[in-house]
């Protein structure tokens, strides 16, 4: 089972360190600050001038706190970009490592929101909500022991009301994490319902739908925003009553003062360093908010992540193979052999998704899949009824089975051979662009362009389950010159449908 990526790699507990030790170097300016702020007061309130020493004091601890504030963000930038790095890796890595069919079991909307809701999340907590939480831990017992050094009696009374408004705060932000999961639904219902509209925008207009999805699309927005408004009014409730608790501290500080003649610059003092304690408390306001998102995001990645996989794993070099299956299958038994180096004809009910599971794509408990007697997965293609394609250079989509990208007139001479010489002429040869899956290739021309790849590939077994097999002319042919460039072992899949087409397809 693959596992959520750990904190603890070693950039990542450096970038924590140096947010720890930029928030050492705040508390330390904050005390320097905070005596010199009451020798100035008290310089001020006998009449005299202030001294050298408090005003270099006063504009060097002002200089270091904002260097290890520039220093801690910059870190904790560091730290959130790198988990979300590691995250990205992890959840790609696994999504391709789904079974096919669990894959298309799942909408690609609600998969792709794992690169952008999980990540995000990740991002906020690790780069912001937990650099703020380390800091926090320096700074707050730094500035309450500064508080006390001034006056014991002030800090151990006025710091009472801002106590319990943490106390009030921690009773009410439980449930804050509710609302993330809620609006995070919402917000994934949208994103969703948009990528699977946005394909097929012009045929919905066709049909006149575009004003019942507008409607549709303002009602999800109306939802959303009342989600994302009651998620914004429990944070901020949060932060108002940090500073309820904050101002109450104040006043109760000076009521003291008055009452019990402390110095005003002692008063003027701890005034200063409560200022500075409701900082951090607010960025732990902000902390808890996006540590509630992460929770959510998490329980999500976590519940992709455990999903069982298929482990596709290539040999470095090429050799002959035989291919077995033997087991059950919707408790039929099922016994299939492609013996090395020849084409083997693979038909019945069952024959697309033996050719899946022998692919590799799928795994079935009942069946057993042999290559020459073993289990290893050697080099297989699998080519099926969408041609599979990223957008780039013709160059990049025929060498993608290439571990190592051949040369350009190899690539060009596997090309005319299976007859493509015509797409190489056109303006850019190679570098032609190709758009996503080869849209705007003909069903042919995609079908040589498959079997080119798998040469250049260097393929084992090939696995042709495609209906564009039999709308291609001179099928005959196509696989000879194949069979001539390659010593794969062909599965060539027939069905009803195949047989269908096959019958009634005619050679132009």
């Amino acid at each position: 089972m693959t596992v959520l990526p750990p904190l603890t790699t070693r950039d990542r507990v450096v970038d924590a360190v140096l947010v720890v030790s930029c928030g050492i170097g705040q508390a330390a300016a904050l005390a320097v600050a905070a005596f010199a702020t009451r020798d100035g007061f008290a310089a001020l309130h006998s009449g005299n001038g202030l001294a050298i020493n408090t005003v270099i004091e006063l504009a060097t601890s002002g200089v270091i706190a904002a260097v290890c504030f520039l220093g801690s963000r910059y870190r904790a930038e560091a730290l959130g970009q790198s988990y979300a790095i590691s995250l990205r890796r992890a959840l790609y890595r696994q999504i391709a490592r789904l079974p096919k069919s669990r894959h298309e079991q799942r909408r690609v909307g609600a998969l792709s929101l794992r690169f952008v809701g999980d990540l995000s999340a990740a991002r906020l907590w690790f780069g912001r909500g937990l650099p703020d939480v380390l800091s926090a831990s320096v700074v707050l017992p730094g500035a309450i022991a500064i508080l006390f050094a001034l006056n014991p009696v002030v800090a151990g009374v006025g710091l009472v009301p801002l106590g319990v408004a943490l106390l009030v705060m921690g009773a009410t932000a439980w449930h804050l994490e509710r609302r993330h999961s809620q609006l995070r639904r919402r917000r994934a219902s949208i994103a969703i319902s948009m990528i699977e509209r946005i394909a097929i925008a012009p045929e919905l207009d066709l049909m006149g739908r575009t004003n019942k999805e507008l409607r549709r699309l303002d009602d999800q927005g109306a939802s959303l925003r009342n989600d994302a408004m009651a998620r914004r009014g429990k944070t901020s409730s949060l932060q108002a009553i940090l500073q309820t608790g904050v101002a109450l501290s104040g006043l109760l500080i000076l009521w003291l003062a008055g009452r019990n003649g402390i110095a005003p610059a002692s008063v003027a003092a701890s005034l200063s360093v409560l200022g500075l304690i409701a900082l951090p408390l607010q960025d732990l306001c902000s902390a808890w908010d996006h540590y509630c998102a992460w929770r959510v995001a998490r329980r999500k990645a976590q519940r992709l992540l455990s999903e069982p996989i298929v482990k596709r794993r290539w040999p470095r070099k090429r050799h002959s193979v035989t291919v077995e299956v033997r087991g059950t299958l919707d408790r039929e038994p099922v016994a299939f052999t492609a013996k090395q180096g020849v084409v083997t004809r693979l038909r019945g009910e069952h024959a697309h998704v033996l050719a899946r599971c022998i692919s590799g794509l799928d795994k079935y408990g009942g069946l057993d899949v042999l290559y020459n007697g073993q289990q290893k997965t050697p080099r297989i293609a699998y080519i099926g009824d969408d041609h599979i394609g990223l957008q780039g250079s013709l160059r990049r989509s025929a060498s993608l089975m290439c571990r190592k990208r051949p040369n350009d007139r190899n690539i060009a001479e596997v090309l005319r051979r299976f007859g493509l010489g015509n797409v190489l002429a056109a303006p850019r040869s190679l570098d032609q662009r190709l758009s996503e899956n080869g849209n705007g290739l003909s069903a042919e021309h995609s079908m040589k362009l498959d079997l080119a790849r798998a040469v250049l590939g260097e393929a084992d077994v090939v696995v042709i389950a495609s209906l564009r097999w039999w709308s291609v002319g001179k099928r005959s042919d196509l696989l000879e010159t194949f069979c001539r460039q390659s010593a794969a072992t062909v599965i060539l899949v027939e069905t009803e449908n195949a047989h269908s087409l096959k019958k009634n397809s005619k050679v132009i």
